[in-house]
Parts: C-alpha cells; sequence; structure tokens
C-alpha cells in the first residue's frame, strides 16, 4: 500500500484521483501505490531529497500543490520504514520482491499481512550483540540497513537490551552492555561540530548529517571484516558524533563502495592521519592472518577441485614487491608444500585417484544395496556378497561389502540374537535314542541324513505359530517346512509325511533333539515305519543339532516373516523362502553354492572323487573336534581354579 499524507489546509486533494500512481485520495489524504513508492525509493537512494521532488513531478504530482514539506514527509517515511513493503492479495508480487524477503532472512507473514525477521536470524544477531551492533550484523548477511529502516532497528534494539538485562543482567559475554555497545546519538550536538569538521577523512557535517570524503570509503572498504565500530575507532572517530542514520548511511556506502574507482579527494598529512595509517595497517595484518588461518583450515577440509581452485587463485595474485607475501610465505601459512602446489597447479590428473576411488565406491555400495533388497529377505554380509555377481553381474568380495556397510553405515540385525528365542524344556523318557549322528553331519551321500526340530514363529499382532523343518545337513537342502497354530504330535506327523517328497535311501538316519514330541509311541513308530533310524542330540546340547538350528536362525533374521497379518500369509513367506533358500541362496562353506547346485555337484561325484571328498572332509571334522575338545579341557581347569583347587 502507499503512504497516507494527512491534509493540513483547506483544498482537498480530490484532484489526485485518477493518476496511476495515486491509489486512493479523498478530501483529507491520499496514498501513493506501492509500484511507485519503489520508484521514490530508488530515486531517493541513488540521488537524494531533489530525485524524489523530480520523480513526482514527472508523474503529474507538483509538490507545492501538495505541500512544500511533502518530500521530506516521504523521505522521512523511507528513512524510517526502510524499502516499501506492499500490503494485500493484489500486491504480493511486491512482498516478494522485497529485498529483505529475497535476502532469505526475512519472511512473509501469512495473507500477505507483511514480513518479519526470521527467528534463526534474529537469535544469531542477539548472540552477536552487542560485539557485533545490528548495523554490523546487517551488513555482515548481505542487507543494507537502510532496507530495514530505522524504526525496525530502534525496535529489535530495544528488544535485545531488554533481552540482555533479563539473562544477563548488566553484563554480557563477560562485558558491560552500557561499555561495550556504541551508543550513537539519534542527534547531534552543535558543540562537537567544529572537533567533527576538524576530522581529516569527514568532507562536510552539521547536525543533520555527515559526509565522509572518498578516501575514507577508498581506504576503509578493505577493513568490513572487522566491522564498522571498529573501523570508526581505527579512523578515531567518536560514536558521540555520530548518529543511528549516519551510521547506517556510512556503513551501506562502505559495503557497496568499488574499490577499483579512485578517490577524488585529498587526505592532509597530519600527526592524526599518521596514526590512523598505522591502526589501519595493523588492523589489515590482523586480517589478513585470520584469512591465511581460514584458508588454512578450508584447504584441509576441501576435495581436490577446491584445493586447485585455491592454488590458481594464488598463482593469479599480483606480486608483492615488498615481498612480505611471496608464493614461498602464502604456502607456508596455510601449510601446503611447493611440489603438492605446482602438481595441483599444472598436474590435472593430480588427485583424480581419490575422487576414482569415490565414485567407485558409491557405485560398488549401489550393487551391494541392490543385493540387501532383493526380494526383502536380510542378508548379511557374506550374503550379499555370494549374491552379487548372480543378481548384479559383479562379483564384490565379503571384505569389501563389510567395509562399505560399514563407510555408508549400512547395518542389518542378520544373526542378532533374538529376545523371543526360547529353549524348549528338555524331557527325558525311557524311550530316549543314542546319539548316533555324532555331529558328522557332511560325512555322507546326499539324502542320507535327515535334520528336524521345531520352534517359534511370532508374527502379527501377538500371534504365534510353530514352524516344523527338516533340511539335509550335507547340502543344507530344505526338505520341508511344516507351520501350525500348535505344537502338539500332529505337527511332528505332518513334518513327516512332508518329508516323503524326498525320501532317504534306505536305512536313513533322522536326527532330532530331546523334544517331547519325538519321544512318543506314534511318532517312533512313523519313523519305523518308513525304514529310518531314530538318533537324539544329548540333553540340552544344540550343538548336535547344529545345522537346523542354524536354519531356523537364518529364516527367522531373513525372510522378514514377523510383517506377515495371518496364517495364511505366513505359509506364503514360508514357501517363498523356501524356494529362495533352496534355488538362489549362497552357503559360504559348501563352495559359494545354493543347496540344489551343491547337491547335483556331490550326486555327480565318482566314487573315487567322492571318496576324496570324505577324507578332505574327516580331516576337517577331527580338527575341529581336536580343537574343541582342548577348550573344553581348559574351561574345566579354568572352573576348577575358580573353586580353589
Amino acid at each position: 500500500m502507499g503512504i497516507y499524507l494527512p491534509r493540513t489546509e483547506d483544498d482537498p486533494y480530490t484532484e489526485l484521483e485518477g493518476n496511476p500512481c495515486v491509489k486512493n485520495a479523498d478530501r483529507y489524504s491520499f496514498a501513493f501505490e506501492t509500484w511507485f513508492l519503489i520508484d521514490l525509493y530508488g530515486a531517493w537512494r541513488q540521488n537524494g531529497r531533489d530525485a524524489v521532488t523530480q520523480k513526482l513531478m514527472e508523474n503529474g504530482i507538483e509538490p507545492q500543490k501538495l505541500g512544500k514539506n511533502i518530500p521530506n514527509y516521504i523521505i522521512k517515511r523511507f528513512e524510517n520504514g526502510g524499502y516499501p513493503l506492499g500490503r494485500g492479495y493484489d500486491e504480493v508480487k511486491y512482498t516478494e520482491s522485497h529485498p529483505l524477503v529475497q535476502s532469505g532472512e526475512y519472511i512473509c507473514l501469512p495473507k500477505n499481512s507483511g514480513i518479519e525477521i526470521r527467528p534463526e536470524f534474529k537469535e544469531q544477531l542477539f548472540q552477536q550483540y552487542p560485539d557485533v551492533s545490528l548495523e554490523e550484523g546487517f551488513i555482515n548477511a548481505g542487507i543494507d540497513p537502510i532496507d530495514v529502516g530505522y524504526s525496525r532497528m530502534q525496535k529489535l534494539k530495544k528488544e535485545f537490551e531488554t533481552r540482555s538485562k533479563e539473562l544477563f543482567g548488566s553484563q554480557k559475554n563477560n562485558t558491560t552492555i552500557v561499555e561495550k555497545a556504541p551508543k550513537y546519538r539519534e542527534g547531534r550536538d552543535s558543540d562537537v561540530l567544529p572537533d567533527v569538521r576538524s576530522h581529516p577523512y569527514i568532507k562536510e557535517a552539521d547536525t543533520v548529517k555527515i559526509q565522509m570524503k572518498d578516501s575514507f570509503y577508498q581506504e576503509a572498504n578493505l577493513l568490513l571484516p572487522i566491522g564498522i565500530s571498529e573501523i570508526f575507532r581505527i579512523y578515531e572517530i567518536k560514536a558521540e558524533w555520530l548518529t543511528e542514520q549516519d551510521v547506517m548511511l556510512i556503513g551501506c556506502r562502505l559495503m557497496k563502495w568499488d574499490s577499483g574507482q579512485m578517490s577524488a579527494d585529498t587526505v592532509p598529512h597530519t600527526e592524526q592521519t599518521l596514526r590512523i595509517w598505522q591502526n589501519r595497517e595493523k588492523a589489515l595484518t590482523r586480517i589478513v592472518a585470520e584469512g591465511f588461518e581460514k584458508i588454512q583450515q578450508l584447504f584441509t577440509d576441501a576435495d581436490i577441485e577446491t584445493r586447485r581452485k585455491i592454488c590458481r587463485q594464488i598463482n593469479e595474485m599480483p606480486r608483492d614487491p615488498w615481498k612480505h607475501y611471496t608464493t614461498q610465505k602464502i604456502l607456508e601459512r596455510i601449510g601446503l608444500s611447493r611440489s603438492t602446489y605446482y602438481e595441483l597447479l599444472n598436474n590435472e590428473s593430480y588427485g583424480k585417484g581419490a575422487i576414482t576411488r569415490a565414485r567407485k565406491e558409491d557405485e560398488d555400495f549401489l550393487l551391494v544395496k541392490q543385493v540387501a533388497e532383493y526380494k526383502g529377505f536380510v542378508k548379511g554380509y557374506r550374503q550379499i556378497s555370494m549374491l552379487s555377481e548372480p543378481i548384479t553381474g559383479r562379483y564384490i568380495s565379503p571384505n569389501r561389502v563389510l567395509n562399505l556397510m560399514r563407510k555408508y553405515g549400512m547395518k542389518t540385525t542378520i544373526r542378532q540374537p533374538s529376545r523371543n528365542r526360547k529353549a524348549m524344556k528338555e524331557l527325558l523318557e525311557k524311550n530316549g535314542k543314542a546319539n548316533l549322528l555324532l555331529r558328522r553331519f557332511k560325512l555322507h551321500r546326499p539324502n542320507k541324513i535327515r535334520l528336524t526340530d521345531v520352534t517359534y514363529l511370532d508374527y502379527g499382532d501377538d500371534l504365534r505359530a510353530y514352524g516344523s523343518a527338516s533340511i539335509d545337513p550335507v547340502t543344507s537342502k530344505l526338505i520341508c517346512f511344516v507351520v501350525s497354530e500348535n505344537n502338539n504330535l500332529q505337527l511332528a506327523l505332518d513334518t513327516l509325511a512332508a518329508m516323503d517328497r524326498y525320501p532317504t535311501v534306505n536305512g536313513g538316519l533322522i536326527h532330532s533333539d530331546q523334544g517331547i514330541l519325538y519321544f512318543t509311541d506314534d511318532f517312533q513308530t512313523a519313523v519305523k515305519d518308513r525304514n529310518l533310524i531314530q538318533s537324539m542330540s544329548r540333553r540340552g546340547n544344540c550343538w548336535d543339532n547344529a545345522p537346523q538350528e542354524s536354519f531356523f536362525g537364518h529364516f527367522k533374521d531373513e525372510s522378514g516373516y514377523r510383517k506377515c497379518k495371518s496364517m495364511e500369509e505366513l505359509r506364503r513367506k514360508i514357501e517363498e523362502y523356501s524356494v529362495y533358500y533352496n534355488e538362489e541362496r549362497r552357503i559360504w562353506n559348501r563352495g559359494k553354492m545354493t543347496p540344489l547346485e551343491y547337491e547335483e555337484y556331490l550326486t555327480n561325484l565318482d566314487d573315487v572323487s567322492f571318496k576324496a571328498y570324505l577324507s578332505q572332509e574327516e580331516e576337517t571334522y577331527l580338527m575341529k573336534k581336536e580343537q574343541s575338545t582342548k577348550k573344553a579341557v581348559e574351561k574345566a581347569k579354568k572352573q576348577k581354579t575358580g573353586r580353589g583347587g
């Protein structure tokens, strides 16, 4: 919207009706369109009061008819309110194009009712205040304080001072707020004007404004990193000489000064001027030192291309005739050797190896992720490695898979102990069977041995089923997997019936733990009817049936069956996993083959080759048995020692 100007004379403003620059006008007031206010604001910023008067006249508005103070009134509104702000649904574009909004540090309010400072930026300004004045804070953020406006600035200052006193009393950051913050005046007393006008860098001064010489801006623009308050101190410009408006105007012009232009005025060589130059030299030296520290940190953390860019910028710097900042000294300041500097400068292939390796790791990890997500089953790093070539066409070693998973934070729950996994209570019955297998799981022909066991399957919303499965320990092939809502004799009998689809050779061995189901007369009779010999693990020794236990562990870790919502869905999941397990899932100690591939491999061996295979497996078995016996003896000795000998 526009600025409303109350009429103090008798003549009405109705003659402005119909002017495209005027939004509305009545007998006592009128308002400009927002776009015209923005034009007036730009003219004022560039050429001052006369430009406002000229702009009004060019658009058919005669200031003399409106009142001779109208241009001053408009400028006062600009100084206080900053950049004109559009309001209302018909002026959304003026709000969104507002320089404060475009800076990202101000946001539009709902229904286009105005703008407000972003809370994070406001907090940042408060944390710096009063060490960094508000004007400096805005300038450092790339915002012109004049666009913010005097009223907004004063409101923020009052809020910060009140908040500081509430939080810190009279002190903040171990310094007294009143002493630390520069106290610029709202107006300038005439009694200080002689001192102000005698300053070598001040061109003109009155009670309203101060005009600095171009030499000040030419010299001081290099000092902007240390803040405008420190610049005033270096140039011995006292805070009591300056008004809030002075600080805003000088700071903005300093920020926008083109250092390439030559100053048109001169500065007298006085004792004060020499002091200022010495102070300026010390400040510039400090700025350069801090700059080198930042470059050193940037160089340490940067990638190879950013490092190369820094080296090129160093090479393109103008040569220092006094040799204070030669290339060698610059390299020493940022901690860079000459050899590395020239390699980065002249050798385009230098450092590309790291980029290539990083790109290769990214590509490999995508393949690892693809394999890990295959069919939704959870996989460990070895399984991912074994499946990498069949699924992606590229083999990735287990160590590389593991390293990539660690680097990219990819985790798997594979083989993690389940809290719900409980050992069934062992029961001894008179018709228990001896352990005939003796852990010689692989020392047989395929389809000679059958292992079986039952496990809990907790799924869905507090639902529980029981799974009974059987595997061939020689090939790890899954023979059957039966699921039921009840852990009863029928489940064990159904498992035997399912095993009939892949019968053993005549006189085959069926091995289980000492579960109550396997002690019943009905089950043992069904075993005899199939011409099978029954074997049982020792009491409480899960290692005697380890391959079967291991299968259940893999299924629970990998299948995701817990997400199933019904028994029908659970059965489908088991069927899908059974196919995947036998036909696609590879086994590390089975030649990295699938169970069906390994069964075919052993079946096709002639007698001589199979005998050699058994001899090798027997040697491995005896070695593991010897290691197990040794560990058991050492454990027994430690326990005996712990009991006092």
